[in-house]
């Protein structure tokens, strides 16, 4: 997992010391650019911030902090901030903070359509913006199957070991918790990932843990005992079927899954189900869980191996 160390600052932070933070460990920063939308509301050291980072070679990002109440403030908001960002150009995307009180009374719908609003807008623009929100926000004041996946996540949660969901970035401390030399007083610190961080390939066998247990075909929650683990049963493309002793749990998003082990031999102790797909031949099925084409028609009574009809359920053991 490739993961580099950055900062988030605002006005907040005071005239920086560049020179002091080209010592330090900072690969990346996020540069809060404005708030709400009417004039006067551009972060008083977003300029200054800019040059001082990116004059050190560290990308930046920016951030706008949301007093939205509606998707037409959204994409009001959306314009200012663009207004405020100028000619800087961005390495970073564009983040769009949802923790205002006077949101989160809105309710769920309202909150997701917001920030829809604000990162469909700067989509438009040819900008890649996401999201800001804490575990709160995530499970109760918005639909975060709309936004995770969708828009790149900035997760707010301190004082755990890791995120509790796949995020592009991290804000792991903040306030008195961070420290960084050129900055006088508190600072948030950041953890950026990688674009792969949390798109892990997947293949049959693999043994897997479930993130967040949101079923591919429905959009419906499943139930996942703590702790469960998983085995995979089929993966084609981002869609991983799942299950527990070759029984079938669910089809699931891999963004919603990690990879705990790689136990492609414990395939030899489990019977699999498979539902068969228009375009599938026997000799592909048959590739995938490491069979013969002549298996699988024996054990499922198929006198023509190359006659199958979509929907037909196989019984495949291996």
């Amino acid at each position: 997992m490739s993961v580099k160390k950055g900062i988030d600052v605002s006005y907040a932070q005071g005239n920086i010391d560049f020179s002091k933070i080209s010592k330090e460990e900072v690969h990346f920063a996020i540069v809060r650019s404005s708030y709400g939308w009417e004039l006067g509301q551009k972060d008083s050291k977003f300029d200054r911030n800019i040059r001082g980072f990116q004059g050190l070679g560290i990308p930046c990002g920016a951030y706008h902090y949301s007093y939205a109440q509606s998707r037409d403030d959204a994409v009001k908001e959306a314009k200012y901030c663009l207004s405020c960002i100028g000619d800087h150009h961005l390495e970073l995307p564009i983040f769009y903070d949802l923790e205002d009180s006077s949101i989160a009374r809105l309710g769920r719908r309202a909150c997701t359509e917001i920030a829809k609003a604000f990162c469909d807008y700067m989509k438009q623009k040819g900008h890649k913006a996401g999201v800001y929100l804490n575990p709160n926000w995530l499970e109760n004041y918005v639909y975060k199957d709309e936004l995770m996946g969708k828009y790149p996540l900035w997760l707010a949660q301190w004082g755990t070991s890791k995120p509790s969901y796949p995020c592009s970035l991290w804000q792991y401390t903040v306030g008195a918790a961070g420290c960084v030399s050129g900055i006088i007083g508190e600072v948030d610190l950041d953890h950026l990932y990688s674009e792969e961080t949390h798109e892990e390939t997947f293949h049959v066998g693999d043994i897997v843990k479930v993130l967040d247990p949101i079923d591919y075909d429905t959009g419906k929650r499943f139930h996942v005992y703590d702790g469960e683990t998983y085995s995979v049963i089929e993966a084609v493309g981002d869609r991983i079927v799942i299950g527990i002793d070759g029984r079938v749990t669910a089809a699931i998003n891999a963004k919603y899954l990690e990879k705990i082990g790689d136990k492609k031999e414990e395939l030899k102790k489990h019977t699999y189900t498979y539902i068969i797909r228009s375009g599938d031949t026997l000799s592909g099925i048959a590739e995938k869980y490491h069979t013969t084409v002549a298996k699988i028609a024996e054990e499922n009574h198929i006198a023509n191996p190359n006659l199958i009809y979509s929907g037909r359920i196989l019984k495949i053991t291996v």
